[in-house]
């Protein structure tokens, strides 16, 4: 019983990371070409202020090869998005 109980904590516990490693964001070229073209289409100017603000970041981040600065530069664009 124990057994299968740890078995079934293992596969949950395998099936949570690839998910959350395939949410986290990708500080690529691409990828920021892509949030800036979502930036561009807002149409909330408080937000999209915001929201530029953190994708410059982004850049100037990704220049001086901070990924993890700008992964989180990044993540904050997405939110600013969706937040207010």
């Amino acid at each position: 019983m124990l057994r299968s109980i740890l078995i079934a904590a293992v596969f949950a516990a395998a099936g949570i990371a690839p998910a959350y490693a395939a949410s986290m964001a990708k500080c690529d070229d691409a990828s920021i070409a892509a949030l800036q073209t979502k930036v561009d289409a807002m149409t909330d100017q408080t937000k999209k202020t915001a929201a530029t603000k953190q994708v410059t970041l982004a850049k100037d981040a990704m220049k001086a090869h901070k990924m993890k600065n700008c992964v989180t530069h990044m993540e904050n664009a997405e939110k600013g998005m969706s937040k207010m």
